[in-house]
Formats: structure tokens, sequence, C-alpha cells
């Protein structure tokens, strides 16, 4: 599979990796005085453009990730013509590796978000290509929806499906029992390719998560005026919506609607954003890590659960209670910033903290490559250095303040 990644691939970079804190962002501000660059590089070509500017002290650091760069570019155009599902499998591992690689070399975390969203929704168009051929014809037009860290562009070294399907004919039982077969037929070559099934069951192999036009807009009504606990679920995970593959203007028509169901029943909403107040941090009151007292995981904490995922969910319910469409997180605290919804200096602390718990995530990833073991988000803030400790207590601290923010403007009659 793409993602069995082998640990002697990366030991000897993660030792590098553990060993040097300074990255190239570190490394321009001190030798160039650049200012303008903020706190991190969204895509690689940004990273490559402050490099050249720096080219005559960073030559070898710039040679290297210009040749790396062409090496994705080669790969991706090859997945773009690709006919054989076992060279997409071989394509998508080959660029995992370089992704892995390319973090432990210290390209920041943006960076390595946009990478590997951009070459897995490649993959995901081109499976669906060959899917849809084998199936000719399909009875209409049709969108196919990713969400959750996909929809949010947020993806890393691992990954599921998390996705929904909409066609446009309504109402007839051949054109149901046709995307039901494509629905299968794309789900198993996905994970084939190497994106794991998901295992609550979020793909359009499961009625739920595809219909037409028509029925999920019958089933979104259901879902807003029967706000049970797994009806709410099915809302937060749509908040995430993105456009995948198929027809775009049935894309947009769609996530459009989305999105004004979730403006127009803002009682949902209220429910979503006192679930992200009430989730838990790994603080306690004394601003000590709150670890696992006992089995497994004693003296560790599940950094996506108790750090990542209330940052998310928060900035998710403030984004769309201003009407803010952009799924990627730090798109959303930018643009509730640009609204003046939060102060400029509130905005870079949520941004640095996204980065900080991100970054966690990631590493977690790599150790349990490294440590040839079955990956999960727990960490050991012991094994930190002091000043990593110190960097993830304030990102903690800060996602508890925008928890207090939001309770404020949800409940607490602050008007933002």
């Amino acid at each position: 599979m793409p993602t069995d990644y082998h640990s002697a691939d990366f030991s000897l970079l993660y030792q590098q990796f553990k060993q040097n804190r300074v990255d190239d962002l570190e490394r321009l501000t001190a030798l160039l005085g650049i200012e303008d660059v903020g706190i991190f590089f969204p895509t690689l070509d940004d990273h490559l453009e402050h490099l050249e500017k720096g080219c005559r002290l960073l030559e070898e650091r710039r040679d290297y990730l210009k040749v790396r760069r062409a090496e994705v570019e080669r790969l991706c155009d090859r997945v773009r013509v690709s006919t054989s599902y076992d060279e997409l499998i071989e394509l998508h591992r080959r660029l995992n590796v370089i992704a892995v690689e390319l973090y432990l070399k210290k390209v920041g975390v943006m960076e390595i978000h946009a990478l590997i969203t951009s070459y897995r929704h490649l993959l995901t168009r081109r499976v669906l290509a060959l899917v849809s051929e084998e199936m000719q014809p399909l009875p209409c037009a049709y969108a196919w929806f990713n969400m959750g860290s996909d929809g949010r562009r947020e993806q890393t070294f691992f990954t599921d499906q998390d996705n929904a399907l909409v066609y446009e004919i309504d109402g007839s039982s051949a054109v149901d029992d046709s995307f039901a077969g494509f629905a299968e037929r794309a789900v198993n070559n996905l994970d084939r390719v190497g994106f794991a099934l998901c295992k609550g069951h979020i793909m359009p192999s499961n009625p739920d998560w595809r219909g037409s036009a028509d029925e999920w807009h019958r089933k979104l009504v259901t879902v807003f005026h029967d706000q049970s606990q797994q009806n709410l679920l099915r809302v937060i995970i749509l908040m995430d919506i993105a456009f995948s593959s198929g027809s775009e203007t049935l894309g947009k028509e769609f996530a459009e609607k989305v999105h004004q169901m979730i403006q127009d029943n803002f009682g949902a909403l209220m429910v979503m954003a006192r679930s992200a107040i009430m989730s838990s941090v790994a603080l306690t009151m004394f601003r000590n890590f709150r670890v696992e007292k006992s089995g497994e995981h004693a003296g560790m904490f599940n950094v996506k659960l108790y750090g990542w995922a209330p940052l998310i969910m928060t900035a998710r319910v403030f984004a769309l209670k201003y009407g803010y469409t952009d799924t990627n997180t730090v798109a959303r605290i930018q643009h509730l910033e640009a609204g003046c919804h939060f102060e400029p200096e509130f905005s870079r602390q949520l941004q640095e903290a996204y980065l900080v718990l991100a970054e966690a995530k990631m590493v977690s990833q790599v150790e349990a490559v490294v440590a040839g073991r079955e990956y999960d988000y727990y960490l050991a803030p012991e094994s930190l250095a002091e000043e990593d400790q110190g960097r993830l207590k304030r990102a903690l601290s800060t996602v508890e303040s925008l928890q207090k923010l939001a309770y404020n403007s949800f409940f607490g009659g602050g008007g933002m």
C-alpha cells in the first residue's frame, strides 16, 4: 500500500530532523532581514520564491527543493495520464515518500498540506475517470466531493476516504442503481490506490452519502430539522465539503446549497458551537499537560482529540457564523481577521497554534513509521525539548482562548 512506509527510509532523516531546529524561514529572516514573510510559507512555490532572494547564501538548499519539486511534477504528470491502478499505487507511494522526506528536511506544515492535498486530488480524479470509462455510459452528470481533512486541504501522511456523491437525475431506480455500482467500484479502487476505507463509512458506497441533488435536499431538510447526535455529526462533516471531480456546475450548486442551509439553520450551528466550546483541551487549570494516567498511553495525550480538533471545530463555527465558505482552517482564521472578527495579534496566535498542533500530528505519524507501529495521535510531552513543550502549551492555551471567545460570541451576548 502507498502508506505502508518503511522505517529504514526515514530513520536517519528523523534523527537529523530532531537535532536540527532551524528552518528556512528562520534562516532567511536572520541572513537577509526579510520581515514580510509571515509565520509560514503557504506553498512550496512561495518557499522557493523566497529562497531565490537568498540564492547565493542558500543555493544548495534552493537547488535541492527545485529537484524535488520537479520530481513531484513529473510524477503528477504521470498520474494525469495513467491507465493502470497498479501504476497509480506506485505513483502514490513515491509521492508520499517525497512528502515525508520534505517534511523531515524542514519544509513547513502548510506546504506539506498543500503538496499532499494537491497530488491526492489528482489521484482521486484519475481513479474516478478510470471508473467512469469502465462503466460508460453513466446516465447523467455527477459531482464527487471531499470532506474532512481533504475537504479542508489539510492532508497529512496517512489518509482515508471521506466523500459524498451527487448526481442530476432524481426518482429513477435505474439511475440510482447505476450510481450505486459506480460508487462501490470507485470506493474500492480508491482504497486499492491508497485511500483507506473510512471506518465510519462516510463514503458514497453508503447510500447515506450519495443521491440525486433533489434527494440530497430532502436528506438535508431532515437532518436540520431532526437534530439528533447522528444528524448533527453529518452536518459537521458537510461543513468541510469541497468539490473534487465531475460536473463543476453541479458541484458548485450543491456546495452553495449546503452552505446556505447551514446559514439558514442557526440553531444547528449553535449546537455545534456548544460542542466545540465543550471539547476538552489537554491543559490542567495549573497549566500542566493533562495526560493519560494509566494504560498503554500513560504519560501521553491525543494531540488530535485534545488540541487540534477543538481548534478546527471552533474556527469552523466562527467562519460559518459570518458566512465564510472557505474550508481551510488557516484561511478561515485569516478571513475572520480580515472581517475584523479577530484581532490581528490573536489571529497570528491562532495560526501559530495551528502550525504547532498540526506539526505534532505529523511528528506522531513519522514516529509511528520509524518505530514500525500503527500510527495514532498520542504524544508524550516529556519527550519534547523544553522549548517545544512551551510552544505546545501556548498553542493549547490559545485554543482555550478561542473557545472562551466563542462562548461569549454565541452564548454570552457578545456582539462581535
